[in-house]
């Protein structure tokens, strides 16, 4: 979980284009390779599906949950903070001052490179990227880029499940969000492996009806002590 927590703040709000659809996200860090399926239906719908652990991290309008079975039974937990998602999807470390040190803090340079690239099925334009970290470090990446309504909607939901964590603005995201592009590849992190401008069937983004409130179970046994 910790790969797809971090490049929540790669992906300045504008408005929506109300583009739904489905992707395989991939991510590589450290050399380990895993992949995400993403659903949405608007740039404040949202669903990550992740294997490790196996859960589902939704955004509903702002409001971000985490969901993994116990038993075969749905555990929701309305989550506050990327940390409190950790826990309550059973990782005790915490990540908020790691994801700090991948945060852009200003972009100095976005620059052209007159190539393109092919990703996920899409040409994109290749882009250098030249930003600097909060601990004033300066990064130089190449990243695809596309206006393709569907990608930049993916893109806002991302930023938005970020945000939703409480992780705050990412410099790189805010530039390119408000130049209209989407993102396709960032560096060797970040990757779609597929995209489709198919909707999902809203029923895949609610919250399962037979489930156990974490929060709710918490404060009950609270009450009886």
């Amino acid at each position: 979980m910790k790969k797809y927590l971090l490049l929540m703040g790669l992906l300045a709000s504008t408005p929506p284009v109300w583009a739904a659809g489905q992707a395989v996200l991939q991510s590589n860090v450290n050399g380990k390779i895993e992949q995400a399926q993403l659903a949405w239906l608007s740039d404040q719908q949202l669903r990550m599906d992740i294997s490790r652990p196996p859960a589902e991290i939704l955004l509903q309008h702002g409001a971000l949950y985490a969901i993994t079975q116990i038993g075969g039974m749905p555990i929701v937990a309305n989550v506050a903070d990327v940390d409190q998602m950790a826990r309550a999807l059973g990782q005790s470390e915490g990540f908020s001052g790691q994801i700090d040190k991948h945060l852009a803090k200003s972009v100095s340079a976005f620059e052209a490179t007159g190539r393109n690239e092919t990703v996920a099925g899409m040409v994109g334009a290749v882009y250098r990227i030249t930003w600097q970290d909060n601990q004033g470090q300066s990064h130089t990446d190449a990243a695809v880029l596309t206006k393709n309504a569907t990608v930049v909607e993916l893109s806002r939901a991302l930023q938005n499940l970020s945000l939703a964590a409480h992780k705050g603005w990412d410099a790189r995201s805010a530039e390119l969000l408000q130049k209209g592009f989407g993102i396709l590849r960032y560096g060797k992190d970040y990757q779609l492996r597929s995209v489709s401008a198919q909707a999902p069937s809203a029923s895949t983004l609610a919250i399962p009806a037979q489930s156990v409130d974490v929060q709710k179970l918490i404060q009950g046994l609270t009450k009886t002590q």
